[in-house]
């Protein structure tokens, strides 16, 4: 029996996809190995994953207990907000004996165990570019195609006029040589190197190799501060774009296939695609990078 439960979302609609794409649904369906029941549960569900959680919690912390837990760790009072504080006034005040993993776990499950903690890092913004290539943000994401093999694009992007430079679809995982090769590209197509990149704390990013490359060509290198993807927004802006238009309404199961229809979204990206943070307001035809080059 088939554990549907490890299959993502994204998988998930590649399957129905394929699916419904296909001339005969059920001799596909037998193809992949995925049940008639399973996949229209899929459909009807917009593949969102069930709930493992039972209708009916039979060791549930009664509601006078719950009242008394979300009061206390809403008060902000220091002395009561912290479960070991709860625990206490609990006992102290109210006369219910429970232990602190149980004041936990009903934080937890209502959604207040880390209400205490800071939501998001402190991030910082740097000035935007103004000329093209003077700066590049560089990044890659993964998503998994219908076969059970990762599938990784590489992007480059530019942040004075939101170009997607180059987008490279791989079976393996980004490494040093591919962010070389991308740079090479780059300098192949647009005359230059950019005067700056700009990266995550990835090991590949971080490699030697891509210091040495980038010390050799005069090239900056900018690491964003861990765990605030915000510092690289123009590479995340086209990952966000490229995540909802393309790779979550389509599942192709090559790489070239992917590659070709990447490259297809990158020029509609770069020539035809308005954009509302563009001062330029783009339009179907070639865009004008005089203002940037110059």
């Amino acid at each position: 029996m088939k554990n549907y439960q490890i299959f993502t979302k994204q998988e998930k609609w590649s399957i129905v996809q394929r699916v419904e794409n296909s001339k005969n649904k059920e001799r596909e369906l037998a193809k992949l190995g995925v049940a008639k029941s399973t996949y229209y549960d899929w459909k009807r569900n917009n593949c969102e994953t069930k709930p493992k959680a039972p209708h009916i919690v039979w060791n549930k912390t009664p509601e006078t207990i719950e009242t008394k837990i979300i009061e206390y760790r809403g008060s902000g009072d220091p002395l009561k907000a912290s479960p070991a504080r709860i625990l206490e006034n609990l006992e102290k005040n109210d006369g219910y004996v429970i232990s602190e993993s149980g004041v936990k776990s009903v934080l937890t499950r209502i959604g207040m165990n880390n209400m205490l903690r800071p939501k998001r890092r402190h991030y910082h913004i740097r000035p935007k570019a103004e000329k093209f290539l003077d700066v590049v943000s560089i990044d890659d994401i993964e998503f998994i195609r219908a076969k059970p093999r990762d599938t990784y694009i590489l992007n480059f992007t530019d942040e004075a006029s939101y170009f997607a430079l180059e987008s490279k679809v791989r079976d393996h995982k980004t490494n040093a040589y591919a962010i070389i090769k991308g740079l090479k590209e780059i300098k192949l197509c647009y005359g230059k190197y950019p005067k700056l990149i700009r990266l995550d704390n990835a090991r590949a990013h971080k490699a030697i190799a891509v210091a040495k490359f980038c010390r050799k060509n005069n090239i900056k290198i900018d690491f964003i501060t861990k765990g605030c993807p915000e510092e690289n927004w123009p590479v995340e802006s086209w990952h966000r774009n490229l995540n909802q238009d393309l790779i979550y309404c389509h599942g192709y199961e090559t790489i070239p296939e992917w590659q070709k229809a990447v490259d297809q979204y990158r020029h509609f990206h770069n020539y035809g695609k308005r954009l509302r943070s563009d001062p330029i307001q783009r339009y179907n035809g070639p865009i004008n990078l005089d203002r940037y080059i110059r």
